[in-house]
């Protein structure tokens, strides 16, 4: 099942809000947030806005200090579309993550939900993710620890990952709003992992040495396995649940799973294959094969 989207950018979200026709969307290319991270969104109710608040707020004030002399690894994972699917994926990568890289106490999930009225985890949006990221970069010494990435969704052939939860938030998250979240939080040491189509757009705007980039495709190539019953999508069930858990190191790990998943498509005559692309920045994989090391 191809998970990309025809259009998802901010400016059709705006014009779909207001009611405006897809012919007329067409002619209107104004972006409402002059190329910001943003969101369209309608508030909760009151009492369920104060719950919400309380969950995020938890979250961030349980993150463990980082400890002087040591990499410490913090995890941020977010699923960002409200199909039960995502926030499996994004909540189980966490957990091996955490397990994996000694990151206990320091990982925080957000989750567009599932579609059910009581939330599991603090919300996916904009604000709580940029807050998460200042959160974790004020905790953080930049220059010897370790912040992981893991984001989940639908993706578009621009390269953004869409935010939405039904008929409350719609939004897209750019691979440029990320380089700079990350920047403007003094995240320097860097392990973003993205399961989208489209996701390879991710890998050249974060590209540096102190930076790994694993997505599931390439720039031009959509990824399987969205469908809302299921509790990986490919990609996540090939790194996290399969390679991962077999105990194989991060890094050539993703190698494995590009295997697993080239023949779950040849199997399933899903073409064009996904492709996924890693760019891994020399100094970010010494960092991870130490966090490794020390984790064991």
């Amino acid at each position: 099942m191809m998970r990309g989207l025809a259009l998802f950018g901010a400016a059709a979200l705006a014009l779909i809000w207001a009611g405006i026709a897809p012919a007329a969307a067409q002619q209107t290319q104004r972006d409402p947030f002059n190329g910001q991270f943003g969101a369209m969104e309608i508030a909760p109710a009151p009492r369920e806005a104060a719950r919400q608040a309380d969950l995020f707020s938890a979250a961030i004030a349980g993150l463990a200090p980082q400890r002087p002399g040591q990499v410490d690894v913090y995890v941020l994972a977010a699923s960002f579309w409200g199909d039960p699917v995502f926030e499996s994926e994004a909540s189980q990568a966490a957990g091996i993550l955490r397990d994996r890289l000694g990151a206990q106490g320091r990982t925080l999930v957000l989750s567009a939900g599932t579609g059910a009225p009581t939330r599991t985890y603090p919300a996916a949006t904009p604000v709580n993710l940029q807050a998460a990221l200042g959160k974790i970069g004020g905790l953080i010494n930049p220059d010897e620890d370790l912040v992981v990435v893991f984001l989940t969704s639908h993706g578009s052939p621009d390269g953004s990952m869409a935010l939405r939860e039904t008929n409350r938030l719609q939004a897209a998250l750019r691979p440029v709003h990320l380089r700079d979240a990350l920047a403007n939080a003094g995240i320097r040491n860097r392990l973003v992992i993205v399961s989208a189509c489209f996701s390879g757009a991710f890998i050249a705007p974060l590209a540096d040495e102190r930076t790994a980039v694993l997505t599931a495709s390439a720039p031009d190539r959509s990824s399987f396995g969205c469908q809302p019953e299921r509790d990986w999508t490919f990609f996540g069930d090939a790194y996290f649940n399969r390679v991962l858990r077999g105990g194989a190191p991060l890094i050539q790990g993703f190698d494995q799973a590009k295997t697993l998943i080239a023949q779950w498509e040849r199997e399933r005559n899903l073409t064009p294959p996904s492709n996924p692309q890693r760019y891994v920045g020399p100094r970010a994989a010494a960092l991870i094969a130490q966090a490794e090391a020390a984790a064991r």
